[in-house]
Order: structure tokens, then sequence, then C-alpha cells
């Protein structure tokens, strides 16, 4: 059988439909941006109009002294690169309507009087029956890229708390104005795709909601009714800034300003702090073997003294490691 997959030299050799400029595609990417003019389409060619971005509010500059500042350390770190992308997700609207049933487990104390007039007490448990139904229109937020590298991208997942009166239709010209050389991530989902990961993620939620108000649930049904979709692009900066003789890289959302992940250099004192740790426990491991081993061992206690020794050796083990750890990582 002849497969239909397109090889990836003919793909990357594929032109804009507008502007005739060559396009970069990977064999994963099924609708496209074409990094000159803006056309959108998917990877048969299909124009794509329903497509809106949120425009980025900090430039190249805010975001070099946004990280000069959120690193610290006297000002020392000189970002070496910062580049605006713009990450793809598709937002699928829909109405979900749910119904469940099960029921609520209930256990009391109740006391009575026997038949020799003593006060005693019993385990009474009932049983309630509970239904209920959910019932709402959701906007999910779908990430069109399966396997992306750049940094910090389920942060910017996560932070994605958007509406359509804060997206704007994607303009090209008025992008390119802002940011010279922005770097527009095709996405790797169709439509499609994105509706059927969205309507598993509203089932799987009004299924836990449901479990969450009773013991049991036996039964929950959900129909889901599409009522629209529009294709995103979010700002994100990917920051690289040198600090001594490392680099190291932060993550920043271009449109709420704020910093999602970034690596932070180890300072010299919490290294001076792990050696010491590291020595302190492997002398405590060393004292402690030798104390073992001369007044515990005629009582039978050999294996208290290996247990000393491994501890000790775990834990000193653990801070070279933290010693040597060029980074940390933490987040605004």
């Amino acid at each position: 059988m002849e497969s239909t997959t397109k090889p990836i030299e003919t793909m990357t050799a594929l032109k804009c439909q507008s502007c005739n400029a060559p396009l970069t595609v990977s064999p994963d990417d099924v609708v496209i941006v074409c990094g000159y003019c803006g056309y959108t389409t998917t990877i048969e060619g299909d124009k794509i109009d329903n497509h809106f971005v949120l425009e980025p509010t900090v430039d190249a500059s805010d975001v070099r002294e946004k990280v000069t500042d959120w690193v610290g350390r006297g000002g020392k770190a000189q970002v070496t690169e910062a580049i605006l992308r713009f990450v793809p997700f598709w937002v699928e609207e829909m109405h979900a309507h749910s119904t469940y049933q099960g029921y609520k487990k209930h256990q009391e104390t109740e006391y009575y009087t026997d038949s020799q007039g003593k006060r005693r007490s019993r385990t009474k448990i009932e049983y309630e029956p509970i239904q209920g139904t959910f019932d709402e229109n959701r906007s999910i937020n779908v990430l069109c890229r399966r396997g992306a590298t750049f940094y910090s991208q389920g942060e910017l997942d996560k932070a994605l708390q958007v509406t359509k009166r804060e997206v704007k239709p994607f303009n090209y010209n008025s992008i390119t104005a802002a940011e010279k050389n922005p770097l527009f991530l095709n996405s790797e989902l169709t439509d499609a795709d994105a509706y059927e990961i969205a309507e598993t993620y509203v089932e799987d939620d009004h299924r836990s909601r449901a479990d969450s108000r009773a013991t049991e649930i036996w039964d929950c049904h959900t129909r889901i009714q599409k009522t629209g979709s529009y294709l995103l692009h979010v700002p994100h900066w990917l920051v690289r800034y040198r600090f001594g003789t490392e680099t190291y890289r932060v993550g920043i959302d271009g449109y709420t300003k704020k910093v999602l992940k970034g690596e932070v250099p180890v300072t010299t004192a919490f290294r001076a702090a792990m050696y010491f740790v590291s020595i302190l426990f492997l002398f405590i491991g060393t004292v402690g073997t030798y104390f073992v081993a001369e007044f515990l061992r005629p009582q039978g206690l050999e294996m208290l003294s290996f247990a000393v020794v491994i501890l000790s050796l775990i834990i000193a083990a653990f801070a070279i490691r933290q010693t040597f750890k060029i980074s940390s990582e933490k987040r605004e």
C-alpha cells in the first residue's frame, strides 16, 4: 500500500499562497502561518479565517529589564537572546449538559437502652440517593504543539485565561510593527483534533465533579454540542542570559508580563552550605559507625551500625548533588 505521508523535502518546499514566500514546515504541522505575511492555511491549502491573537504588551527592551530585575544579584545577569514566539492554541467553544446518579453514604452513631436498662451505642448506615445535572457553556484552550521544545510551554498553557473581548483578529502588520522578527509556531493539531481533546476534558471534568458530590456514581452521561472555535496565537518570550560562565533560560508571558518559569544561578552561599552538610554527615557516619561498633555490637545490634553508615552516605550524596547543581528553577 502506498504511503500518503508527504516527505519532508516536499513539505519544506511549500510556498505561501499569498506572497509566494517559502514556508518553514515540519512533518507534524497541519496549520501553517507564513512568517513573511501572516497568511494562515491548513497543510492542504485551505485558508484559516477564524484566526485571533493576543498582542504582546512588552517589547525586547522591557523583557531584558524584566529578566535583569527578576534575577537580581546586583544586575549582573547579561541577556544574550530574547525571542518572541507566538504559540498556537485552538479555543474550542461548546455547550455541555451532563446528568448523573449515585448515592451518598452516611454513617451515624445512635444511642439506645437495652433490655437491662443499660445505655449503648450502635453505628447506623444510610444510603442517600444522589442525582443532579451540569449545564454550562465552556471555552477550552487546547495547546497545539504535541512535542514542543520551547521553554515553559506547560506554564503558558496554565496561565492562558482569556475571553474574546481580550483577543483581536490576527493582523500580521500590526504585530510586526511592534516586533520586527516574531516567530509564529505552526499548529500540530487540526480543529477536529483539538475539539476531541476538549470534549474529553469536559466529560472527565463533569465526571470528577459528580464523583466529589457522592460516595459512588453509577451513571454519568454527557451531551456536548460544539458552538464555535478559533485559532489563537499567544505571545511568549524565550530569554537566555549569562551569569558568570553559565547560560540560563527564562520564559515570559508576552501578554501578562509574568515570568512563567526561569532558571536562576545557585549562589556561592548555597554551595558552601551544601559542602558543609555533606562533610558533616560523612563525619557523623564515620563517628556513628565507630560508636555502634565499640559499644553496641555485644548487644547484638550489628545491623544498626550498617544502617547508620547507609543513612549518612545517602544524606551526604544528596548534599553533594545539590552542591554541583548548576541552576534551580522558580516562578514569579
